[in-house]
Parts: structure tokens; sequence; C-alpha cells
């Protein structure tokens, strides 16, 4: 606990509990049933019943443990923001959009990008409020990793979701996931300009000061988006792009599931840069290319 009825269990995800008034509310619930049986365990072990879990978005590792909760805790009510709710009643969503909407191959199919299906009782807004068994909760608009992804921020206390990475967590990723990068970049501005008494991110360590992480992840934002235009001051497919990038970062694609998690957040800084017109692009033989407009 780092506050009277706030705190978090640690793990690869990290999942925030607030101690409502009859019951603990998560917000999220991590990868799977083994991770959720551990969450049960805790819940157990400081005699609290399950009453409800937020969700920040809709990514595989912070629902998947969902299933398990809800059949352990059948009245727990499930929030979740919109999209993201639909992701989350529909996880197949998930490898569909990363394979570019095809129908996804089975090698897509694993826990780690297809979590079991979860009800969703409660549509969130992107901001503004909400009380959830006495606990009034701010929605914190933090988009950018995903689409619609929220922080919740409860007495003093933010959990930031994947807004910023832990500093070993960028490290260890290189390219980070994200889905448009420009948003990233708004979303840690926000936070920038927030003074809660500690921050929580999905992966990572708890901060009291998030200073020098936040601007770790700008910094680590920017540098990527420079890298990557630069790339394109000759003119290039999307295919070689990554291609370069991964070899610039000593990122080995060598399976499926990796290969279309960095190729959708390298086409996540490609729409940063088409954002702010610093590359374009044109179809030539039937190939879409992007090139710089300030460098080429």
């Amino acid at each position: 606990m780092v506050g009277e009825r706030t705190g978090f269990f640690a793990g690869s995800v990290n999942i925030g509990i607030l101690l409502g008034e009859t019951g603990a509310i998560l917000i999220d619930s991590g990868l799977d049933t083994q991770n959720a049986k551990k969450l049960k365990k805790g819940l157990d072990e400081i005699g609290q019943k399950l009453v409800a879990i937020v969700q920040t978005h809709a990514h595989a590792d912070h629902f998947g443990g969902n299933a398990y909760l809800l059949g352990q805790f059948p009245d727990a009510v499930v929030y979740a923001p919109e999209l993201e709710e639909a992701m989350i009643r529909n996880p197949l969503l998930e490898p569909i959009y990363l394979g570019m909407g095809a129908s996804p191959l089975k090698e897509l199919k694993n826990k780690f990008l297809l979590a079991e299906s979860s009800r969703v009782d409660h549509i969130l807004p992107s901001q503004g409020t909400i009380t959830i068994d006495g606990m009034e909760l701010e929605l914190l608009a933090l988009p950018g990793h995903s689409y619609n992804q929220i922080g919740i921020a409860a007495e003093g206390i933010c959990y930031a979701a994947d807004s910023f990475f832990g500093e070993e967590t960028l490290k260890k990723h290189k390219l980070p996931f994200l889905v448009d990068a420009r948003e990233t970049l708004h979303s840690l501005a926000k936070l920038q300009a927030t003074n809660y008494e500690g921050y929580l991110p999905g992966h990572g360590s708890f901060e009291t000061s998030v200073d020098a992480v936040l601007e770790a992840n700008i910094r680590c934002h920017k540098e990527l988006l420079d890298r990557i235009e630069a790339l394109y001051s000759t003119e290039a497919t999307l295919e070689e792009g990554l291609m370069h990038i991964c070899n610039q970062l000593e990122i080995k694609l060598d399976n499926l599931s990796g290969y279309v998690l960095f190729r959708t957040a390298f086409m996540g800084y490609l729409v940063g840069l088409l954002q702010e017109e610093r590359i374009s692009y044109r179809f030539v033989d039937n190939q879409l290319r992007f090139s710089s407009t300030r460098l080429s």
C-alpha cells in the first residue's frame, strides 16, 4: 500500500488496487489466469473481495486476468473506456489489427496477443470523475500507446497505465509499442503538468517524482522520430524502414508476434511524422514509399 486506500501488486505488469467501502477495486488484471490467481491470493490475504475492475486499455497483458477473476467474483463490475471495451469483449480484434486487418494466423493467437474475452458492464468517458464503491476516481485521457487509453487518479496516486515506461523497460524494448507517437508525446506533456503524490506505470517502478522518467520517455520518442525521419532521407518503403531501424537498434525480428508488434510501433512513429508533415508518401510502381520532406 502506498496510501491508506491505494496500493498496487507489483509485477511485469503492475496492477493497481483501491480499497472501496465494501471491497477492492483493481486497475487492470494482468496477463492471464496464472497472474489472476496471484491477485486472488493477494485479495484473500488482505480480506478483500473484488467489487470492480477498471481497465486502462485493451491490450492482452492488461485484461487477460479478467475471465478468471470474474469467475471467482461474479458480482464484480467491469469498467473500460470506449473503443477499448470493444476489444476486451472481442479480444480477437487485437491480433486482427496487429495483422493489418487480415484474419490472424495461428502464431498470433497466443496469450500475449489474444486474451480470454471479458464482459464490460460500464463504458468510461476519456476524462472526468466517477465514483465506484465510495472511491472517487479521476479519469485521465492518455492515448498514444493505445487508441483510447486512460489513466486513473485516486487519493493523490496516478495509475498511468502504459502512457510512460520505466527506464529499464525503455532500454529493453528499444522501439516502444505505440499506435501514435504524437499522441504519446501529448499524453506525456499532460502528465508533466500534474503533481500527484505518486505515479505507477504499467511497466516499471512506482515513483513519487516522475520528472526524470517522463523526460527519458520524451527523449526516447523524439530520438526515434528523428532517426526514422533520417532513414527516409532516401525514399523507401515501410518494410525497408522497419528493417533499417531494427538494424540500428539491434532488434532481431525472428517470430511473427515480435514482427507485428514492432511493425505497428514503427507505423505509429510514421503516423506522428506524417501528422507533423516531416515525411510524405507517394505510390511508385505499386509500392507505398515514404520520404522526408526536410532531409531529402
